[in-house]
């Protein structure tokens, strides 16, 4: 899929679904292989399989090797850090999984800090103190799913650190506009218990909610900051039809 302009990142949150037979890969295609296929349709993924725990570095370089220049991994921080410690006393797992991750080398895009809904403002001491001790020199975004945040200084903290406010398409919290860094960071999510499973095709029509996303992502983008855009199957149930739809309506077309 060729971007509309330059600086503009299109992906899904993960690649290895079987359930894209047919639309994204052929029948029957190895697992090992989906990536290789991705990439000749995408110019970024985020990462899923790191939420559940820092990848091995050999198949962290295997993913730079099998990737075109150009191409831009983002990846979650694991959930042992964002989720189990919630933030806390974890500053070494932390630099070893950036670490990790900076094997990918120049294909490396933004770290996702991606926190559970039960983590409020009170814990906005703690999120600071974490994003001091991470390394310098990466693209971090933040990501809030309590609306305890909305009324907080969480935008002003993070653009002092040139970190992104993840912007969200989420049911439980209404949609934040902030572009904290030089580059902007967005995630459809939906909501997983509407389409759980079988992510072969489009069910819900978000025509309205992507037009909106499209005005936005021209003024981020008019603004010379990059946009990172990933849909989630859970949001139409099927996130490659949400990029095709997210880009006929950025250029017009529906």
């Amino acid at each position: 899929m060729d971007a509309p302009e330059p600086g503009l990142y299109l992906g899904t949150s993960g690649w290895s679904y079987s359930d894209w037979e047919g639309t994204v890969y052929s029948e029957r295609l190895p697992a090992g292989a989906r990536l290789s296929e991705y990439v000749k349709k995408y110019a970024t993924v985020e990462i899923d399989s790191t939420f559940y725990g820092t990848p091995r570095r050999s198949t962290v370089e295997k993913w730079r090797e099998i990737t075109p220049d150009g191409f831009r991994f983002a990846a979650k921080f694991p959930q042992e850090i964002t989720h189990e410690r919630t933030l806390a006393g974890c500053a070494d797992l932390a630099r070893s999984f950036v670490s990790t991750m900076d094997l990918l080398g120049d294909k490396l895009g933004p770290l996702l800090i991606q926190s559970p809904p039960s983590f409020d403002v009170d814990g906005m001491g703690v999120l600071e103190d974490f994003l001091k001790d991470l390394p310098e020199g990466f693209r971090y975004a933040v990501e809030v799913r309590h609306r305890s945040w909305l009324r907080s200084d969480l935008a002003k903290m993070l653009g002092e650190k040139n970190v992104a406010l993840t912007l969200i398409d989420y049911p439980r919290m209404p949609r934040m506009e902030a572009a904290t860094a030089d580059f902007v960071y967005i995630r459809w999510l939906g909501d997983r218990r509407e389409f759980p499973s079988d992510h072969t095709a489009p069910k819900r029509d978000r025509s309205e909610d992507l037009r909106w996303w499209a005005e936005q992502t021209k003024k981020f983008l008019g603004e010379g900051r990059e946009v990172f855009a990933y849909a989630n199957n859970h949001y139409q149930n099927h996130s490659p039809s949400t990029l095709t739809q997210f880009l006929e309506v950025y250029r017009g077309e529906k």
